[in-house]
């Protein structure tokens, strides 16, 4: 459905016209859907468009007792905390160490409403048991937790942090296999050579994923690069959430062969308005790689600053504002506006991410017949 709504958006804003395949649904965990975009008679554009579902983690996460999601949280939070790693994400980007704590604020803020709350009804009652507002505090927390926390993404969150830390640690196997896996299909794709350009896309937390997922499909296959054009594309990536920890020495050892592999290309896109990104930062600068010797077009990675004021009608830029989580989303939506940043036009369209320059006022070309 989503597909669907964002296409029309597609088309109307560049003026093409597009046909997609039915949407394979995930249940081996890849999405799969065939998009054929065409410009009049100036040039068409085939993709394959796969999608490497996390489910099978996040819904593993959410199955579990509310209060031990809460003690994984807590525990991951102060971990944080305590190796420094909080400190240098507030040093890093501010917002996204607000971003950081809102599920422990709106934790603590539940606990607290509900203590201050049985305080003052039980002096109301003239009744003094030591103690007792502290007990139905944390009697009401889980409650809270499962009803507003939820509705307010504080326990997604909470999992999210969770499985942060241990997936930096090492201790998600299931995610160590989809990982595996999901770099198996990179390689037998670019092995089949069917395609002109290979986009490797990470969103949010699947921005510091898809990293490692290139990395093992560079360790698997060391000539991936020589035999496909591949090309990193991370957007409103949150990879330095395990690149700043500490622990994370095999994260950044994976990070750095992409950096070592020349061929391989990669543009990050950021947002000062959303705070779910590392926003004016190099991850590799950040995580005190070796970087690349080439400087300027060359960069590794290339760090692109979008506005989404340009991307969006002001109609629809006025209803996001304030949502932070509908903005963070944004960067995987199609605009309604032509700006030189479009997440569909990347996907679908004929520009490889090489040749999409800093530059709001970039056109597509009229002439080009690729397929991707």
């Amino acid at each position: 459905m989503r597909l669907a709504r964002e296409m029309r958006h597609f088309e109307a804003t560049w003026d093409v016209q597009t046909s997609t395949t039915d949407v394979t649904l995930p249940f081996d965990n890849v999405g799969r859907v065939s998009v054929v975009t065409a410009k009049e008679d100036a040039w068409t554009v085939t993709a394959d468009f796969h999608f490497l579902s996390l489910e099978p983690i996040v819904a593993r996460d959410f199955a579990r007792p509310l209060f031990v999601r809460l003690f994984r949280y807590l525990v991951a939070f102060f971990d944080y905390w305590l190796s420094g790693t909080a400190f240098s994400i507030f040093v890093k980007s501010w917002r996204f160490g607000l971003y950081f704590l809102y599920p422990f604020a709106l934790t603590c803020f539940f606990f607290f409403a509900v203590l201050l709350a049985s305080f003052g009804a039980l002096r109301f009652a003239d009744m003094h048991v030591p103690g007792l507002p502290a007990l139905i505090a944390v009697l009401a927390l889980l409650p809270l937790l499962a009803t507003l926390g939820n509705r307010w993404s504080v326990t997604h969150l909470m999992d999210l942090w969770s499985f942060s830390l241990e997936y930096l640690h090492g201790r998600r196997p299931e995610a160590e296999a989809l990982m595996e896996r999901y770099a198996g299909i990179v390689v037998e794709t670019a092995n089949a050579q069917r395609f002109d350009e290979i986009i490797l896309v990470g969103h949010s937390t699947g921005g510091g994923l898809i990293l490692d997922i290139a990395a093992r499909s560079l360790k698997a296959d060391p000539e991936l690069a020589q035999r496909a054009e591949i090309s990193l594309l991370t957007l409103g990536s949150t990879a330095l959430k395990f690149g700043l920890h500490p622990a994370a020495t095999a994260y950044r050892s994976k990070v750095q062969t992409l950096v070592d592999e020349t061929l391989l290309g990669w543009a990050e896109f950021q947002c000062l308005i959303d705070v779910i990104n590392f926003y004016n930062t190099n991850p590799v600068e950040a995580m005190a790689l070796k970087q690349r010797e080439q400087t300027g077009s060359s960069a590794f990675p290339i760090v692109r600053r979008i506005h989404l004021s340009k991307m969006m009608s002001r109609a629809a830029y006025e209803r996001i504002r304030g949502r932070f989580f509908r903005i963070h989303y944004q960067f995987i939506l199609a605009n309604t506006r032509e700006y030189y940043y479009d997440f569909f036009r990347i996907c679908f369209g004929p520009l490889p991410i090489s040749s999409i320059p800093d530059d709001p006022t970039l056109k597509l070309p009229r002439q080009r017949e690729a397929a991707r």
